[in-house]
């Protein structure tokens, strides 16, 4: 339980800006239909990238806090990666069924 809690309050140190690239995305694929969907999801990938490279170099002091607490780099990112990009697909799925 303490490691769910770790990974969402790391989670909270970028969720909102991929929160408004999701909700963008989101915007776009409610106004035009589902074949627009790859070109979204390529985005919303592209831009974590980028949010894992200014995240991996601004808190690089604290990654130190989640290794002690027995929390490794890699898992770390892989599962909120993980995270966000099923929250991603389930909220494109309502986008859609709700159009």
């Amino acid at each position: 339980m303490t490691k769910l809690r770790l990974i969402l309050t790391f989670y909270k140190s970028f969720a909102f800006a991929s929160s408004i690239i999701t909700l963008a995305c989101l915007s776009l694929l409610f106004a035009n239909s589902i074949s627009v969907f790859t070109i979204l999801f390529w985005f919303k990938i592209i831009t974590l990238v980028v949010i894992y490279f200014f995240i991996n170099s601004y808190k690089r002091k604290e990654m130190y806090y989640y290794l002690n607490l027995g929390i490794s780099k890699k898992a770390l990112w892989t599962s909120v990666m993980v995270l966000d990009l099923l929250l991603f697909i389930l909220l494109t799925i309502v986008t859609i069924i709700i159009k």
